[in-house]
């Protein structure tokens, strides 16, 4: 039985040497985690600089779409409000809330949509005059944000910067879904590659010995594919 130690010392080898031999490797959580993070950078880890370069570069194009579109509805957004002070005369217009904007773009004048709160409340009460002019002090608009357009030309022209402005605004939030997918495509491109790297470089060992002859040598081998 003088080989079982021969042959305990073998097995310990062969479970060293893969450990030893993809310790330069990063690995697979690794390469993932860099990939969702930063579309390329687990391809870099890889040494796959060409796939890396492209990932990285429809990152960087992606938010600055983001940053374009971000600043055009912003502009755009600070003139459809300068409109509103100047062509429907709306006090200080800065700051109201989107809701706000809307009917602006909806209703020639303030009165307007009081006009359509009074029917409303019509609609919904009947003659129980009480609550008609409860529902209409709730909704109708208030005295300090009225407005009332100059001229029609003015409201449509309102109303298409403002439209201009959602667009690039929701062209913005489209790049965030873009990046999103960009991370996706990388970190399966990124686990593709290295299911690869593992198929091609991995450690094929053997082991030849018989336990019930003493007399007989312990022969260990390992298989590395090359490149």
């Amino acid at each position: 039985m003088r080989s079982f130690p021969r042959l305990i010392a073998a097995l310990a080898v062969l479970s060293i040497v893969p450990a030893l031999a993809g310790a330069e490797e990063p690995g697979r959580l690794k390469i993932l985690g860099a990939s969702l993070l930063l579309p390329g950078w687990g391809h870099r880890m890889m040494g796959q600089n060409t796939r890396a370069t492209a990932f990285m570069a429809t990152e960087g194009a992606i938010w600055v779409s983001f940053g374009v579109f971000r600043g055009q509805g912003e502009i755009r957004k600070d003139r459809y409000i300068e409109m509103a002070e100047l062509f429907a005369g709306v006090p200080d217009a800065e700051g109201r809330s989107d809701d706000y904007y809307r009917q602006i773009g909806d209703y020639r004048s303030a009165e307007a949509y009081n006009d359509e709160v009074r029917r409303d409340a019509r609609a919904r009460f009947g003659d129980d005059l009480h609550a008609r002019e409860a529902y209409f002090e709730r909704y109708r608009v208030p005295d300090d944000q009225i407005w009332e357009w100059a001229s029609s030309a003015d409201w449509r022209r309102y109303r298409d910067k403002r439209s201009d402005s959602l667009r690039s605004f929701k062209r913005s939030r489209y790049m965030i879904g873009v990046a999103i997918v960009n991370r996706l495509v990388a970190a399966v491109d990124a686990m593709r590659s290295v299911h690869r790297r593992d198929r091609d470089t991995a450690l094929h060992w053997y082991l030849d010995a018989d336990p019930l002859d003493p007399s007989s040598s312990v022969r260990v081998g390992v298989r590395l594919p090359l490149p």
